[in-house]
Order: C-alpha cells, then sequence, then structure tokens
C-alpha cells in the first residue's frame, strides 16, 4: 500500500541500462566538484541509491561542460558543515534550517531547491487516524509519531505549533518518534496502528492516497503548514562565479532530456530550481519565531 518505494540496488542498475544512460568513470582531464551530503538529511532513499542518483543526475547535466560531479555521504550534517568549512567540500545538500545556520560559508548565487513534486514548497501535513477521534495537536501529547529521515524542515513546523500553545517541543511532547527511511513507512506505521499520528508532506501522502484510496478514507489532516522549501544543494561561498556561470544552465535545464526525466520521476525528484530573494523566506520567518519562542 501507499507510496512505490524507489528503485535500488540492481533495480535502478536496470533502469539505467534500460535508457542508455551511462553511470560514467571519472575523467582526471576534467575539474571535480566535490559535493557532501549527510545520513541525516536524506530524503526518501538510502545511502547507495543517493550517491549513484545525485552523481548521475548531476553528472549528466553538466557533461558537456569541463567539469564533473562526485558525492560524498557523511554520518551527520555537522561532519558536512565541517568538512565545508575546511575547504574540503564544494558544495553541500542540506535541509534548509542548515542552510540558514550556514550561509555565510555558501554562494547564494549558486544555491537551488531540490524539487519534490508539483511545487518548489510543498506543505507539511499532520496526519492521524478518523477512528482516533483526534482532532486538534494538543490531544497527541504523551502519543507516538512517526516522521521520515530528512524532514527537519517538517519538525521545525510542529515545533512552533506546539510552542505556539506553549506545549513542550516535539521530542519532548511525544513519547516516541520513530523516524522511517522513507515517507511510505511513516504512512503504513500510522495506517496499521503502529504510531498515533504521522508527518509528510502533501506530495507524499497525495502519491500514496492515488495508490491506495483507503487512506482518505481512514487518515485526516489535523494540521498543515505554509508552504516550505526543505533542501537546498549550495557551492561554497568563495566557487568561481565564472563556474556557476558554465554549469548553471545545464542543472537548471536536466528535466528537459526524456531521460533524465524518467530517472527523476523514479525518484520522485522533479527539477533542480534556483533560489531566489523569497524563496526560503517561510523557513527563515519559522526559524526566527522558533528561537523566539524557546527563549520565553
Amino acid at each position: 500500500m501507499g507510496l512505490r518505494k524507489p528503485a535500488c540496488g540492481i533495480v535502478l542498475w536496470a533502469l539505467l541500462w534500460s535508457l542508455g544512460i551511462p553511470l560514467g568513470i571519472a575523467n582526471d582531464d576534467k575539474v571535480t566538484i566535490v559535493a557532501g551530503l549527510s545520513e541525516e538529511s536524506l530524503y526518501d532513499t538510502s545511502i547507495t541509491d543517493a550517491k549513484i542518483v545525485f552523481s548521475l543526475i548531476f553528472n549528466q547535466a553538466i557533461k558537456e561542460s569541463e567539469e564533473q560531479f562526485v558525492l560524498e555521504i557523511y554520518k551527520t550534517d555537522l561532519e558536512v558543515e565541517r568538512k565545508l568549512i575546511a575547504g574540503e567540500l564544494d558544495a553541500v545538500f542540506i535541509n534548509t534550517i542548515h542552510y540558514l545556520e550556514i550561509e555565510e560559508y555558501l554562494n547564494p548565487k549558486g544555491s537551488y531547491i531540490i524539487q519534490h513534486g508539483p511545487k518548489i514548497k510543498p506543505q507539511y501535513y499532520l496526519l492521524t487516524t478518523r477512528k482516533s477521534g483526534i482532532d486538534r495537536l494538543s490531544q497527541l501529547q504523551g502519543m507516538k509519531l512517526s516522521i521520515p529521515r530528512g524532514h527537519a524542515v517538517g519538525e521545525l513546523f510542529l515545533d512552533v505549533m506546539l510552542l505556539r500553545q506553549n506545549l513542550p517541543v516535539t521530542d519532548q511532547f511525544f513519547s516516541e518518534i520513530r523516524e522511517t527511511r522513507e515517507s511510505n513507512s511513516a504512512v503504513v506505521n500510522l495506517f496499521f496502528g503502529k504510531v498515533d499520528a504521522a508527518l509528510i508532506t502533501d506530495y507524499a501522502f497525495n502519491v500514496a492516497s492515488e495508490l491506495n484510496p483507503q487512506l482518505t478514507k481512514q487518515l485526516i489532516v489535523i494540521d498543515v503548514s505554509e508552504p516550505l522549501a526543505h533542501q537546498v544543494v549550495s557551492v561554497r561561498h568563495d566557487f568561481p562565479p565564472e563556474r556557476i556561470k558554465n554549469i548553471e544552465p545545464y542543472i537548471l535545464n536536466v528535466h528537459e532530456s526524456p531521460k533524465m526525466s524518467q530517472v527523476l520521476k523514479t525518484f520522485r525528484l522533479t527539477a533542480v530550481r534556483k533560489i531566489k530573494s523569497n524563496t526560503l523566506a517561510e523557513v527563515r520567518e519559522l526559524s526566527d519565531e522558533h528561537r523566539s519562542l524557546l527563549v520565553k
């Protein structure tokens, strides 16, 4: 039931072979962009799939340039941050909250949103079951929550909703937070009564509901966030402007390729979008409010 799991391992290789897309081998004649991503910020995918897919997408996007892309996976966001500050990374994949915290080390002219689904900014849904009779966040105190890995922005939204009501933050409000690798598992946990609530994006819920109409009959949305950008890729602050200018057109148009569009769709990715002046405004305001409420 629910969402289809992204392809992995041999299935992914078979997909690429069927589309005639080579995984490629590092070329010593090209300039290498080394990017970092942490396991904490993985979004609806495995470590192996993330490394293969993002490397493939970006290398295919910039294959006509004199650049090549390598993705390194680290355990924590903090480790990625340290590698960036030490000059060991050219770019990072991070959640929007972390991006705002370390933006002095990043280049706003080389910052992009990873879009999942039809909207650049998804909304977060707090779900529970109809039969529970719960229709307010405050009624979930002491209960169990399921949330997919990589949803730090969603958890920030939940924290603020709780703090506005003078309630404890998420990890203190719920008796257990069950982190899942993907959105599908969070929905399944709720559907089968393993938890009392789940937090996922509107896109994830809509796809799951299309595949299993029973979800809309048995689950209800009791809180909705405003549209929030949740995943960013950005180059370091001193990344040469001419290199950004050379590779950006390829990256922003990767979804126009029929073959790459199929790969993106398989992994529930839509496109890479340029961050504009107001793209992260909602998350910035939410982060500011969160800090303000914590000191009250």
